[in-house]
């Protein structure tokens, strides 16, 4: 899997997160909810970018 696939795929689950986050979370707690999800996605592209990085050598 290319990682560009990988970043989209990964892009597509964050954006729909921040969608049901954003329904189902009272206002008071979207702000935590949304950084929690912003790191996770963040370390869900280095773990790709490694796994990439080590395919290549």
């Amino acid at each position: 899997m290319a990682f560009k696939k990988a970043f989209n795929i990964g892009y597509i689950v964050l954006l729909l997160s921040f969608v049901v986050v954003y329904f189902l979370l009272p206002v008071d707690q979207l702000f935590t909810a949304i950084m929690i999800l912003t790191v996770l996605f963040g370390i869900y592209q280095l773990m790709i970018f490694k796994k990439l990085k080590e395919q290549k050598k």
